[in-house]
């Protein structure tokens, strides 16, 4: 093989080799890089708006998004919601801290009690790829509480979060790092955790009692008093003969 055939041969070997690798590298964001993922399953709220001083820059106004909460009542059988406004958080884990604070700040609306004692603290959280939702507590070792009351923690934990939080439909519950089989003996947590509460009040269907609206005046008559009806004597019965029956049943 002369020198020149065996530089073509070099150089067509060499543009293959360029244009492989010029296929591949383009190739590969577009098969491996994923997009962010969405992790809010909200509607926008109105923007907060904040008022500066007088003679000083206007603040600019913060995007909001209305998210929804559930709190137990007293008696501790039903989750009802209460939908809040709170600014817009920056990602998927600062969005479930967020919900995470907001519960423990307890219910505005009358009625519903606070689920999430002070000594429970969120330590981390997680988004995972499969739709699972990691929710690291920190839990203080003294801290006690019954069935009913550990139930309400875990549920309000739950469907608060898969309310909001897009694409999820499990939440998984560690303690202080670590996989833990219930907070205080009652519920297990060995597993992911879909919707815990079978029963929820749908968003919006708390009416107020309907107010009475007064009616037209109306005049009441009395009745006139009864005629009394005229005395009849008895009649005898001969000897031997049976006095009719009264009609009027026995007492």
């Amino acid at each position: 093989m002369s020198r020149r055939a065996a530089a073509l041969l070099l150089a067509a070997l060499g543009a293959a080799v360029a244009a492989l690798l010029f296929v591949n590298r383009a190739g590969l964001p577009r098969l491996g890089r994923r997009g962010p993922r969405p992790y809010l399953r909200v509607t926008p709220a109105a923007p907060l708006l904040r008022t500066a001083p007088p003679g000083a820059t206007p603040a600019p106004t913060v995007e909001t998004i209305r998210i929804t909460l559930f709190f137990p009542d007293a008696d501790g059988q039903i989750l009802h919601p209460e939908e809040r406004d709170i600014p817009k958080p920056s990602g998927g884990a600062a969005f479930v801290r967020a919900l995470f604070d907001e519960l423990q700040k307890g219910p505005r609306r009358e009625g519903l009690i606070a689920a999430l004692p002070d000594r429970i603290h969120l330590r981390n959280a997680f988004l995972l790829p499969d739709g699972q939702v990691v929710l690291d507590l920190a839990v203080d070792a003294g801290l006690a509480f019954g069935s009913d009351e550990e139930l309400a923690i875990v549920a309000s934990l739950v469907d608060t979060t898969l309310q909001n939080v897009a694409e999820t439909s499990r939440v998984r519950i560690l303690v202080n790092g670590e996989p833990a089989e219930t907070l205080g003996g009652h519920v297990d947590l060995t597993r992911p955790l879909a919707y815990i509460r079978g029963v929820l009040e749908p968003p919006g269907s708390e009416t107020p009692p309907p107010t009475p609206s007064p009616g037209p005046a109306t005049t009441t008559t009395p009745s006139p008093a009864p005629t009394p009806s005229p005395t009849v004597p008895p009649t005898p019965t001969a000897r031997g003969a049976r006095a009719p029956l009264s009609r009027t049943a026995r007492p």
